[in-house]
């Protein structure tokens, strides 16, 4: 039974594959070709049956929906296995001659019961509390809405708090004082006073640090989550303050743009004749609002030397590019082309210390990967006889391949997914059928019902 299931699990998954496909391919395919099939169904005349078979072996589950009831048959080369029936008063399952019902009521009665006995229980053990322990309803009320105001409070008050010493750090930087901007000829340039902007950065710094207010919630917070108190965040401030401003003062950063969508944006930090390295990170970027395109390409590395990391973005309505670079010899990259807003084709590289990792193609119809290990290939096409065909190659690197083929067709009044490989002349079939009326009894007016 448990095999059965499974298969028909995978006939279900391998359908829904193909009606999926039937959608999007552009193979000549009916769309919803399993509905279509369904619909066209005389259901007086026909039962549905999903089917696997194995050379002769047959397993299959009838399936029959007739107004308020569900008739579910699993049978084995045309014999019946089991017998599920599902009516609006229950669920009837058949074995052997013998008829198991399950009612809907009786699940509720159960779960009610359940609660009940849960109440019974808890009551029991209030009972065993003395009186002038217990609270009354009022109490617990009042104490309830007294903590819910506490908490509501609490949180504004702190919200408050953080807003307020948020609001106080931010004023410290002020456009005027730390950016310097020219207008020249259709560009405009900003740059940073870096000495301006270390010191309102220290003035706001300095002064969170002597906030009373936020030492109480940082050091209730501390207590109640863990993590550092007030104190020690005064106390790592000051060992670190001088280094901080130090590095802050030697930034660079420039930001220029232009009226032809020209960006070109410079950032650095480190001192010219400190034993530390100058961090550096340059971006370039061409932006074309008109036509919906964008190019960029952002840098990072230490000055005068080559760079740790390049990374490049491209999209346009018809490409899509990125491009990520480590060290000159690792990389990843995304290629995508599309057309009437789909991807035509697209490319995926992965290189790693010059070691080719992984190379894929796709589109629609088709996918190609390779590694060092081997190579994985599909496609789907429709054959000369009318099939739609998915196929499936993979190929180790030492040369040995394993292929799949999956065929869907209709024939002899079924939907059929076959599935074939290298390894075995056997193939296997799951099929959606129209089969002749079975005889399936009512399990509901059977006389030999337990319930």
């Amino acid at each position: 039974m448990k095999k059965l299931i499974s298969c028909l699990l995978v006939v279900m998954m391998l359908v829904s594959v193909a009606s999926a496909f039937a959608e999007s391919s552009d193979l000549t395919i009916k769309n919803k070709a399993v509905l279509k099939f369904l619909n066209e169904t005389d259901r007086e005349t026909k039962d549905i049956a999903l089917q696997i078979q194995s050379k002769e072996e047959v397993d299959d589950v009838v399936i029959r929906f007739d107004n308020d009831t569900l008739h579910l048959v699993p049978r084995h080369n045309g014999v019946e296995q089991s017998h599920i029936h599902l009516t609006p008063a229950g669920i009837y399952v058949g074995s052997a001659d013998k008829v198991t019902l399950l009612r809907y009521d009786t699940i509720v009665t159960i779960v009610d019961d359940f609660a009940k006995e849960v109440v019974g229980l808890l009551e029991q053990i209030v009972k065993n509390i003395p009186a002038q322990a217990i609270p009354s309803d009022a109490e617990i009320n009042e104490t309830v809405n007294h903590l819910a105001t506490l908490v509501a409070a609490q949180e504004a008050s702190d919200s408050i708090i953080v807003a307020s010493a948020a609001m106080s750090f931010a004023s410290k930087f002020k456009p005027e004082y730390i950016l310097d901007v020219k207008d020249d000829q259709g560009s405009v340039e900003i740059s940073l006073r870096s000495e301006a902007f270390a010191s309102a950065f220290a003035d706001a710094v300095d002064e969170l640090m002597t906030n009373p207010s936020l030492a109480k919630l940082v050091d209730r917070k501390a207590a109640e989550q863990g993590g550092k108190t007030f104190a020690e965040a005064q106390v790592e401030w000051l060992k670190y303050r001088e280094e901080t401003l130090n590095a802050l003062r030697s930034i660079e950063s420039t930001e220029k743009v232009e009226e032809n969508g020209h960006w070109v944006s410079h950032f650095q930090i480190g001192e010219e004749l400190s034993a530390v390295k100058i961090l550096a990170c340059d971006m370039d970027s061409w932006i074309d609002a008109e036509n919906g395109e964008l190019e960029t390409k952002t840098t990072l590395g230490f000055k005068n030397e080559e760079p740790l990391l390049v990374y490049e973005f491209a999209v346009s309505p018809y490409s899509y590019r990125e491009k990520l670079t480590a060290g000159g010899d690792s990389l990843a990259e995304v290629k995508l082309s599309f057309q009437d807003n789909q991807i035509s084709d697209g490319e995926i590289s992965t290189v790693i210390e010059g070691q080719e990792q992984l190379k894929a193609y796709f589109g629609p119809d088709y996918l190609y990967m390779k590694g060092p290990k081997g190579g994985i290939s599909t496609s789907v096409r429709e054959t000369w006889t009318g099939k739609i065909r998915y196929e499936l190659v993979a190929e180790t690197a030492s040369d040995k391949e394993s292929t799949m083929i999956i065929d869907f067709y209709e024939a002899d009044d079924s939907l059929i997914g076959e599935l074939s490989t290298n390894k075995s002349d056997r193939t296997v079939q799951f099929k959606l059928s129209r089969i002749d009326k079975v005889n399936i009894e009512d399990l509901s007016t059977s006389e030999n019902i337990t319930e």
